[in-house]
């Protein structure tokens, strides 16, 4: 599955469109109000604190050092592409994007070339920048089991508590994706997890950051990995997620899409955007207001039988979640962090998609800047479900 960051591309465009800059703790004085982590940050995922979840996260720096090693040449060598595609991040790569074996030799030999460009795997701008990335694998191995610990951390602390969750997470650090993507999360044939991380897309914009920074940002990104795992494994053996898809009417598909995409989302923005409802207000109203018409939508079509298929189709697509559900479910589980608690917002969404609806709507009636959810949104939260 391959992952866009859609809201760091968002983000990204903002700051710059306003002559700022998008570096950690750029941000003026903190924003007063909404409630701040533990730690200090008032990113939910820096929070701390007990949990039943075992995550395991397993750091793999092999592939990054197998292709620097061999961008070092001075020359082109053609048996080094074949070594590399025997590795597993870079064979999996390969698979994810498509292509054969072929199109990764050819464009890694034309990083040796300035006058070629790459067709899919870019590792000109490795070649360029290879000291940096040297200096950053020997920080990051030395660092490798803190890594791990924070990652696994940042993962837990968003799950629901109310039954334990075991997550298995095998990282590869690597050069070269196909397509924008900053990293991939497949699944191997024997069922295990992979995530493939690439290194000059995910920390490519930081490079004036402390190494501390850079690896603090890494560990974001694999908590985000390990935690989309855990979080579908909790789904599978909640019965308020396994539950009956029509408790909610027609609004069912979209506002389940929302709630299982939104706390993932989280993970996509960096720790100085947060408070969401402060320091992305403009977004946030984009989202919720796009997120009110659909559901307008939707409950308008209840009678129309092909208007409801086409609608509900349009929900299941991963393009849906990424430009629409998991934007606006991460606005509405920061508010409801923010306003009242990471352990209300675990027990709103160990609940179910309902619940965690209700939750927000109870924030927003309190709070004027937050965004209310549309009438046909809230008619069908108040309603009893059936058989209750």
């Amino acid at each position: 599955m391959r992952r866009v960051d859609a809201f760091r591309l968002l983000i990204l465009a903002i700051v710059y469109s306003k002559g700022l800059t998008p570096l950690v703790g750029c941000a003026a004085a903190a924003p007063p109000g909404p409630v701040a982590s533990p730690s200090g940050s008032g990113a939910p995922y820096e929070s701390r604190g007990p949990n039943p979840h075992s995550i395991q996260i397993e750091i793999n720096t092999r592939a990054a050092r197998e292709i620097l090693a061999t961008l070092s040449r001075d020359k082109y060598e053609p048996t080094d592409a074949k070594l590399l595609a025997d590795l597993p991040a870079v064979r999996l790569a390969i698979q994810d994007s498509g292509r054969d074996a072929s199109a990764f030799e050819r464009d890694l030999a034309q990083a040796f070339d300035e006058k070629a460009r790459a067709a899919v795997f870019d590792f000109r701008s490795v070649r360029e920048n290879r000291a940096r990335w040297e200096g950053l694998l020997q920080a990051i191995a030395s660092r490798e089991a803190e890594l791990s610990r924070m990652a696994a951390e940042r993962a837990a602390v968003l799950l629901p508590a109310d039954r334990p969750v075991s997550a298995d997470l095998r990282v590869f650090l690597s050069f070269g994706l196909a397509g924008l993507a900053d990293h991939v999360l497949l699944t191997a044939p024997d069922g295990r997890d992979f995530m493939i991380v690439d290194l000059s897309r995910a920390l490519g914009d930081v490079e004036s950051e402390p190494i501390e920074s850079q690896v603090a940002r890494l560990a974001r990104l694999i908590a985000g990995g390990a935690f989309r795992q855990a979080w579908a494994a909790y789904r599978q053996t909640s019965p308020a997620w396994q539950g009956r898809a029509d408790e909610l009417g027609p609004l069912g598909p979209l506002l389940k899409a929302v709630a299982e995409a939104g706390p993932p989302a989280i993970f996509t923005v960096d720790e100085s955007f947060f408070p969401l409802t402060v320091w992305l207000k403009e977004p946030m109203k984009r989202s919720l207001s796009e997120l009110n018409r659909m559901a307008e939508r939707v409950a308008a079509a209840e009678k129309e039988l092909e208007q409801r298929v086409e609608l509900t189709a349009e929900i299941r697509r991963p393009e849906f979640a990424r430009r629409l559900a998991g934007p606006a479910g991460a606005f509405l589980a920061d508010a409801i962090i923010q306003a009242q608690g990471l352990e209300a917002y675990r027990t709103a969404l160990a609940s179910g998609p309902r619940a965690f609806f209700q939750a927000y709507d109870r924030v927003s009636r309190e709070r004027r800047d937050l965004i209310s959810l549309a009438e046909v949104i809230r008619d069908r939260l108040a309603e009893k479900p059936a058989g209750r």
